[in-house]
């Protein structure tokens, strides 16, 4: 046979051999496993049973270690030729070689017959002759006994066997009990985790501590360790112990030796993060010049605490930096966002490019920066020439240039000859400032706090006083709403007298106001209404118990107060595009309503009228389609309208989405061929944007778009005024038809309505006749 086969089938030989002998080794350390199983289902399992079984287990190996002995290599032929029922050893013989001369054709012609009666040669499975090492069959007693054993333990089997391996040590204390926690730092706001006691990983905050109470410890604590030195315990009570330790690094707890290990746990400890902020978008000046509109998003892991603006000039790296707190709105998770419009005009940096940057600080004091971005702040209009140079000068201590001995060398010049006019007050109080200012005091706080003053107190001359009363006013207001908000009664007297307080100190400042400043007090009439309708609303919101909305209001009206004497922004410039602003926006919803009143027309004519000569009617369907795509183009370039004010922060946003609303109900309307409806949204339409038209002329201090003064005798006793019957009861259209003398009557009248010259009087009367008011 090939050599190659031959010795394949002597390795297999040797393999069933070796595991044969292993097998016959095996019986001793098997049947302990088995004894160890059955007392373990039969539930007498414990240390001494653990101790027993691994200490016979031990001598069972060694003997069968000691038992196992190799096969020798002619066992492996051996095995061969008794599988393959070879007689006569002919594998032994295939290996001889003749010892006569002349032989070598007689054993070649036996080789072959050789090689032909092992062709069939094969190697068997392993049969380990058990009965001869087993005499008694003891090893069918056991498995009958395992058998039995697991029968009878049922279904507490898997925890009988759970426990039988439960190696307890020894010297454990059966009344020994360890609790242990981590109480997270007090920023952090969370709750203590208990930790369960054996072998783990644990997460904790850098701060964290450890805390640890034995109990049934008799007279001695357990010996404890963490991070390599010994952990002290403290008696509280009779077999009772605490240890307290403050996690800063990561660590490893160990309490009992190693003999009788209590619990271990691997403790990592965490830094805190600070948090990341950025700008949702570049921070830049509103459209009316006199705010910073900001807007922010980032994430914390541990909230903010603070978050201010930090804005640095950037033709003066060396200069102190300004700082404005921002509002902290609550947390979605791990995510913060928010944005503002900023008042910055107080700002000594005012007017100057600046480097802004957000700085958030989280509650573990962690302080995170945004990149900086650039932009020009707005400044405060002066007109007063000594306004102007203690601005000047304000802005100089702010970049440091050209030094605090030089500075107060023109604060005197200043003070002993002021350009411009000023009360024997304000001159005083810059003679006193001008003489302690020096190099050393005051400091820069106060040193720019009292420029500040100065500078209002000169561009407002005799208005200051009437200024600081309004302010004061106005926080004591905003102050006795806030604490009813918060749950105190405020009587209803008391509010009288907090606003009327509030209305005399805007009077005395409009009358303290100059005469140059005239659009001013026209618009800060229309606020002082604004302020006691919304103030009054938040008055009753809060008796109703909707304290939700009263919050809002409050918001709203605390912005109010703030603008009321908030310096204004630089420029001409400002103040002439906000102009522009508002006059191209009137400009548009003119046009819109003119557009509006041709469709009313249009649509008054679609209705069923009857044909001469008896004909019938027109159906009121017909063209309607054509009437319906036009209403949805008004709608859409409306739509438009609004979206460019909000953009530019022009007033009407509410009432220009009523107009919208009343274009689709309009259009749809159209659609079906109900001209009635159809009628009445286009009305609604019209006067949503005379309303939206007043509030921009309200805004600029005027009357609305070609409004004047009203014409004479408009109010006169008695009679007709101007626009018809003021005077008495007004007239109402009803349910008049629609093609009766009082809609045609009607229909000229909106055509009046939309000229532009049209006194507002006019405009409310004919609103009256139509309707819409």
């Amino acid at each position: 046979m090939p050599a190659a086969r031959l010795a394949r089938l002597r390795r297999r030989a040797r393999r069933v051999l070796v595991a044969e002998a292993v097998a016959i080794a095996a019986m001793p350390p098997a049947g302990v496993v088995a004894v160890f199983l059955i007392v373990g289902l039969a539930g007498f399992g414990g240390w001494r049973a653990d101790l027993a079984g691994l200490i016979t287990l031990g001598l069972a190996l060694r003997h069968a270690i000691r038992r196992y002995r190799p096969p020798a290599a002619e066992a492996a032929d051996r095995r061969i030729e008794r599988d393959s029922r070879l007689h006569h050893r002919p594998l032994a013989a295939y290996g001889d070689a003749p010892a006569l001369a002349g032989a070598a054709p007689l054993w070649e012609a036996h080789r072959a017959r050789t090689d032909r009666a092992l062709a069939t040669a094969r190697v068997g499975l392993p049969r380990p002759d058990f009965t001869a090492h087993d005499p008694f069959a003891l090893r069918f007693l056991l498995l009958l006994g395992l058998i039995a054993a697991w029968a009878a333990a049922g279904s507490r089997a898997g925890s009988r066997l759970a426990a039988s391996v439960d190696f307890a040590s020894p010297f454990a204390r059966p009344g020994l009990a360890v609790q242990a926690w981590i109480t997270p730092p007090r920023w952090a706001g969370a709750t203590p985790r208990l930790i369960g006691a054996g072998s783990g990983k644990v997460t904790a905050l850098a701060g964290s501590t450890l805390a640890i109470i034995v109990t049934g410890a008799g007279d001695a604590a357990p010996a404890a360790w963490i991070g390599g030195k010994a952990l002290g315990f403290a008696g509280i009570g009779t077999g009772s112990f605490r240890a307290r330790e403050t996690l800063d690094r990561t660590t490893t707890l160990r309490i009992g030796p190693f003999w009788n290990r209590i619990a271990r746990e691997r403790i990592m400890v965490i830094a805190p993060t600070p948090p990341r902020i950025g700008f949702a978008a570049p921070p830049a000046p509103t459209a009316a010049a006199r705010r910073v509109a900001l807007a922010w998003r980032g994430v914390s892991r541990y909230g903010l605490t603070a978050l201010r603006l930090v804005l640095r000039p950037v033709d003066a790296p060396g200069a102190r930096a300004d700082r404005a707190a921002l509002p902290v709105a609550k947390p979605h998770g791990e995510r913060i966002a928010g944005s503002t419009r900023l008042d910055l005009l107080a700002s000594p940096l005012a007017g100057m490019t600046v480097d802004a940057t957000l700085a958030a600080v989280n509650r573990a004091g962690q302080t995170g920066r945004s990149a900086p971005a650039r932009l020009a702040l707005p400044a405060p209009a002066l007109h007063d020439p000594t306004a102007r140079a203690l601005e000047a000068i304000r802005q100089a201590l702010a970049r440091g240039e050209p030094g605090r001995p030089a500075l107060a060398a023109r604060l005197g010049t200043l003070a002993a000859t002021p350009p411009g006019k000023l009360t024997p007050g304000t001159r005083a109080a810059l003679a006193r400032f001008a003489a302690g200012f020096g190099p050393t005091a005051p400091d820069y706080a106060q040193a720019e706090a009292g420029l500040w003053t100065l500078v209002q107190r000169a561009e407002l001359g005799a208005a200051y006083k009437a200024t600081r009363q309004l302010d004061a006013a106005a926080q004591t207001l905003h102050q006795a709403l806030a604490r009813a908000l918060a749950g105190h009664r405020m009587e209803r007297a008391r509010f009288q007298q907090l606003m009327q307080q509030l209305d005399r100190a805007m009077q005395a400042r409009q009358d303290a106001t100059k005469r140059s400043a005239r659009g001013d007090q026209a618009q800060q009439a229309a606020q002082r209404t604004a302020i006691d309708r919304l103030a009054n609303q938040i008055r009753q919101e809060l008796a109703s118990g909707q304290t939700a909305q009263a919050a809002r209001d409050m918001a709203r009206l605390g912005q109010m107060l703030n603008r009321l004497t908030a310096p204004q922004a630089s420029g001409s410039a400002a103040a002439q595009q906000q102009q522009q602003q508002r006059q191209a926006a009137a400009r548009r919803l003119a046009a819109i309503m003119r557009e509006e009143a041709k469709l009313m027309d249009r649509t008054a004519r679609r209705g069923a009228m009857p044909a001469p000569g008896g004909q019938p009617a027109l159906p009121a369907q017909q063209g309607a389609a054509g009437l319906a795509q036009r209403q949805e183009t008004l709608r859409q370039q409306l739509a438009d309208a609004a979206r460019a004010m909000q953009g530019e922060g022009l007033p009407g946003q509410s009432t220009l989405g009523q107009g919208q609303r009343s274009m689709t109900a309009a259009r749809d309307a159209l659609g079906t061929g109900d001209i009635p409806a159809a009628l009445s949204g286009e009305r609604q339409a019209i006067a949503s944007l005379q309303q939206a038209a007043g509030a921009l002329a309200a805004m600029a201090g005027q009357n609305p778009a070609g409004g004047g003064p009203v014409a004479a005798g408009q109010n006169a006793s008695g009679g007709e005024g101007a626009f018809g019957n003021q005077n008495a009861s007004d007239v109402s259209l009803g349910k008049a038809g629609l093609h009766s003398a009082a809609r045609q009557i009607e229909n000229a009248l909106i055509h009046r309505d939309q000229r532009p010259g049209l006194p507002t009087d006019a405009r409310r009367y004919y609103g009256r006749l139509l309707g819409s008011e």
